[in-house]
């Protein structure tokens, strides 16, 4: 294994040598994304990054392969068999923070609905759409704790230090309501990224013409846009955009 990992390295060597870029076959959907992200995170200095919405820890691993981040990362899931999984992936990261709630306009608590493939599990009902082949289809309700990012963003900062933060919502559906409840640390917040509809999948959920001037309103301005459904060529039903403060 590691003979094979020293020749793609040569080999990418080689090939960089003379101006051309190796991409693993894997990371072809991601490469520009992380490439972007590198020098977003360089430039603004970012050092602790919230990723609301873990579910089974894509983010994490996205950050620490492909953008190269080593940062603090605190990871917020309301699925409890996938925030205890994370706990147990956790213990080997210790700058890894899994919280098992989730986070919204304000605090309390609320039903979520888990569905049948997990990434789809939203506070908001689907909307009945046979292109998921049912991975969309709701499986049980659980009650759950609801934080805001006014209560965690100042105790990040107070427990951890950290100065420079980037936030990344990926809630289906629900970052608006997210962002409602950062009424005060979204003037504290470097830069995020939120997951934007253009085709609604969930009842009563935001187009991101509303998101994107609520955040304008709100001091940030559109730094990049990546689309994220590639296994619905040539629709795009959502994609993540990115701003800066």
């Amino acid at each position: 294994m590691k003979k094979r990992s020293a020749l793609k390295d040569r080999l990418a060597g080689i090939a960089h040598g003379l101006g051309y870029t190796v991409i693993p076959n894997w990371q072809l959907d991601t490469f520009t994304s992380a490439a972007f992200l590198r020098r977003l995170f360089l430039h603004l200095e970012i050092d602790c990054v919230i990723d609301v919405g873990a579910n089974a820890g894509q983010y994490h691993d996205f950050l620490r392969r492909e953008v190269g981040f080593d940062g603090l990362i605190a990871s917020f899931e309301p699925v409890p068999h996938l925030a205890e999984a994370l706990r147990g992936r956790a213990v080997t990261d210790s700058r890894w923070l899994i919280n098992h709630c989730a986070l919204g306009a304000q605090p309390g608590e609320l039903d979520f609905n888990v569905m049948a493939g997990t990434e789809f599990s939203s506070f908001l009902k689907p909307i009945g759409d046979t292109s998921f082949g049912g991975a969309n289809r709701v499986t049980q309700t659980v009650k759950t704790t609801v934080k805001t990012l006014d209560d965690v963003v100042p105790e990040l900062r107070r427990a951890h230090g950290v100065k420079k933060i980037y936030l990344k919502l990926d809630t289906q559906g629900f970052d608006l309501e997210v962002l409602k409840g950062g009424q005060g640390a979204l003037e504290t917040i470097s830069a995020l990224q939120s997951e934007m509809c253009v085709k609604p999948i969930y009842e009563g959920m935001p187009r991101f013409t509303e998101v994107i001037a609520y955040l304008e309103a709100r001091g940030f301005q559109m730094s990049g846009i990546f689309p994220n459904n590639a296994g619905h060529f040539p629709l795009l039903l959502e994609f993540d955009c990115y701003m800066i403060r």
